[in-house]
């Protein structure tokens, strides 16, 4: 009995660190979205590597990983920082398995660290493609050499895939904020935006010198960004009385869209074109929420729709993170979007619809029938689909639907089939060009069917009130 009290309270001070990492990973990017910005395009890093750059990006990953492991070992002392030439060989003799480490670990900071790798590519001037293997190698490397525990299935498949989406919208966000023509506050605020979005970038202007070099302003390119601060109340679906069972909260939350999808002839490199948006959300009653989704072109192509509207299609990845006491989902996928902006032609009317169709590679969907492999968390593999349309009065209002669905079988956990879904209705009213108010709701529902189990259902919604900043 003592030994799993010990045990549960070890893991529920490993989910409070985690929770801690989520929330910092999450404000970060919401303060370096909010660092002064224009409609930038991504500056020139570099030459295209040679000789010698192409081991900047191992330096790099073997510095975020000592990083790490001095973090864990020194300050937070925890057991599996306590790593020997035992350990590695224990690792490469027992192989890989998978881990039971806390949902915002696994889920979220395990694709940050990925990211860090993959940035570290980036800086030196390697193209997307020619990033990814440095993100595998970064996480093999962590897996193998720097914990005593075996290496994870799990931590090598969201390390690379979501390292790699999470890695390339930090550094295209990165790049658009530095600004080399601009000096005193500004320039603190852009390089240090930068710095927050993308450390390893950071750090080696600063040694560089380039933080602080006089030069040119980088070319024209759309960045279209909407911060919102708000009201949100989680409770519910099924409490018929909504002032019963809710647990009101503060939002705050980003949203980015990067680049043009439409197809003008010029060549078009993976995330040329993405969509992105981060929100964190406290309340008085220590509830926490937090949430990443990235969506992101590998490639364009455009097709038909008819005169005045502009339509494109082209593989995607994609990388989500939504961690609530209510409802846990994250997945890492790839697959293919559809695209397009219409003139409706009737009182000024336009639409924009995206479906997104995907393959989930790995996703984590919570189960208190997981508890037999010490998570309260089922891994598996699947699909998702995804639909978003807006309608817009330019002036008037913004009205906005997305409905996502999740369905995966579980590879690791409690045996069986989990679905889920997440519903968000939206309505934005201007106030000024740059100022607005929106009012919506967001449904979270989920339904498991475990092999060997009752079935789970369970269904939440969100009300949410916000005042609206955008920035062009």
């Amino acid at each position: 009995m003592k030994s799993r009290a010990v045990t549960s309270i070890a893991r529920s001070k490993i989910i409070r660190r985690s929770r801690v990492l989520c929330g910092l990973v999450c404000c970060v990017m919401l303060l370096a979205l909010a660092a002064p910005a224009r409609a930038l395009g991504p500056a020139e890093s570099a030459d295209e590597p040679r000789g010698w750059d192409y081991l900047i990006p191992v330096g790099s990953m073997l510095g975020a990983n000592v990083a790490f492991w001095a973090t864990a070992r020194y300050l937070l002392e925890e057991d599996y920082a306590f790593i020997g030439l035992d350990s590695v060989a224990s690792n490469f003799e027992e192989g890989f398995e998978w881990d039971a480490d806390a949902f915002p670990t696994n889920q979220i900071g395990h694709p940050y660290q990925g990211g860090l790798y993959h940035t570290g590519a980036r800086a030196v001037g390697f193209g997307f493609w020619g990033s990814v293997p440095y993100t595998a190698l970064g996480s093999l490397h962590w897996e193998l050499f720097m914990e005593t525990q075996n290496p994870s299935y799990n931590d090598f498949i969201t390390t690379t895939i979501g390292g790699v989406a999470l890695g390339e919208v930090l550094f295209r966000l990165s790049s658009a904020l530095l600004d080399d023509s601009s000096w005193g506050w500004e320039r603190v605020g852009r390089e240090g935006g930068a710095t927050a979005l993308t450390p390893i970038w950071g750090i080696g202007r600063l040694v560089s010198g380039e933080a602080f070099h006089r030069g040119e302003a980088p070319g024209e390119f759309p960045v279209r960004t909407r911060l919102a601060l708000g009201l949100d109340e989680f409770r519910p679906a099924d409490v018929a009385d909504v002032t019963d069972g809710g647990i009101p909260s503060l939002g705050l939350d980003a949203r980015v869209v990067y680049g043009s999808f439409v197809d003008d002839g010029e060549p078009f490199e993976p995330f040329d074109w993405f969509e992105l948006g981060v929100g964190v959300n406290y309340s008085h009653k220590d509830f926490y929420a937090a949430q990443l989704d990235i969506t992101g072109l590998l490639a364009r192509w455009g097709f038909g729709c008819g005169e005045d509207n502009q339509c494109a299609w082209g593989p995607m990845m994609h990388y989500d993170y939504y961690d609530s006491p209510l409802f846990k989902v994250g997945t890492s996928s790839v697959g293919a979007s559809a695209l397009g902006s219409f003139e409706l032609g009737w009182w000024s009317l336009r639409l924009f619809a995206q479906f997104d169709l995907g393959a989930i590679a790995l996703g984590g969907f919570d189960s208190p029938y997981a508890e037999v492999v010490e998570r309260d968390y089922n891994l598996g593999a699947g699909g998702l689909a995804r639909t978003i349309l807006v309608l817009t009065k330019p002036g008037w209002f913004q009205l906005r639907s997305i409905s996502s669905r999740y369905y995966v079988r579980t590879l690791h956990g409690s045996d069986g089939h989990e679905m889920a879904g997440i519903t968000r209705q939206e309505l934005e009213i201007p106030i000024t060009r740059s100022f607005a108010l929106s009012a919506g709701s967001v449904l979270y529902d989920r339904v498991g069917v475990p092999d060997n189990h009752d079935p789970i259902t369970s269904s939440h919604v969100a009300g949410q009130f916000q005042f609206v900043w955008r920035l062009q």
